[in-house]
């Protein structure tokens, strides 16, 4: 069983993409999204993507994931009956992990049926298997994590914005600018360009502040 893949990107298409590993060149079937995701930039250093065997009498197919929770997603998908690869990766394409949770959660049949190829019957009997499954509990609570990482780096990135502006308003306010004048500036500043460090804001405050 192959359950990731390394390697250079030397071929793309809207399904697919080929990966140089050692000189053999594996196709690997993924997402439009995720095709579309390994841009031109990722041919200059090797990729990596979760990946999953599918063996078939006549076929030998790799699936290719960003996340390991994509990837149990899909083998989740496919022990539907009537769900094969291709409907799954189709299935993923339209609605994300936190979608597909939140859709067995409320029991939404007509977020399944809007996925194409998934008629009301094949959406009715996704929900039906799907919901309360044990080991969805487990993406559910991976999927939590996420969200809460998300969030922390989010909360952090907000104090430190909060603490860059404080810094550079200190410092303007003692070269002897007002408040208000010195605040007014770091907001017009901050409106045209992206937040760097204190001295640089600073810098730019006081080339504003000396055009007047």
């Amino acid at each position: 069983m192959i359950g990731r893949i390394k390697g250079q990107l030397i071929e793309k298409k809207r399904d697919s993409v080929v990966i140089d590993v050692h000189g053999i060149g594996y196709v690997v079937y993924v997402t439009e999204k995720t095709a579309r995701s390994l841009n031109l930039d990722n041919q200059s250093r090797n990729i990596s993507l979760y990946s999953e065997l599918i063996v078939k009498e006549d076929l030998l197919q790799l699936v290719g994931f960003i996340t390991q929770i994509e990837k149990d997603w899909f083998n989740i998908l496919r022990s539907v009956q009537g769900i094969g690869a291709k409907v799954a990766l189709t299935i993923l394409n339209t609605l994300d992990t936190k979608e597909l949770l939140h859709a067995l959660r409320m029991k939404n049949e007509l977020a399944f049926s809007s996925v194409s190829g998934i008629g009301s019957r094949m959406a009715q009997r996704l929900v039906v298997e799907l919901s309360g499954r044990k080991d969805l509990i487990v993406l559910e609570d991976e999927e939590i994590k996420e969200i809460r990482d998300d969030s922390n780096e989010q909360t952090i990135n907000i104090i430190k914005r909060k603490e860059i502006q404080q810094d550079a308003l200190s410092a303007l306010q003692n070269l002897g600018f007002k408040t208000a004048e010195a605040q007014s500036t770091i907001d017009r500043i901050l409106i045209k360009d992206e937040l760097v460090d204190a001295s640089q804001l600073v810098k730019k405050a006081l080339r504003s502040l000396a055009k007047g």
